[in-house]
């Protein structure tokens, strides 16, 4: 259960960094419409998701 969170986390961050700029959505949900923002926004996101697929891998 904890690799798939992980993996929904992973797989958003890809989304907020790759298609951010074209998916109005995603930027009005992230508050802020400039590119640096979207960039942190998805680099967190991508951290939190890594380290719980790290964590899963570990306790396998």
């Amino acid at each position: 259960m904890l690799g798939i969170i992980g993996l929904i986390f992973v797989i958003i961050a890809i989304l907020v960094l790759v298609a951010g700029s074209t998916a109005p959505l995603l930027r009005l949900y992230f508050g802020d419409r400039s590119f640096i923002s979207q960039l942190l926004w998805g680099t967190f996101l991508f951290a939190i998701g890594v380290i719980i697929l790290i964590l899963n891998a570990v306790n396998l």
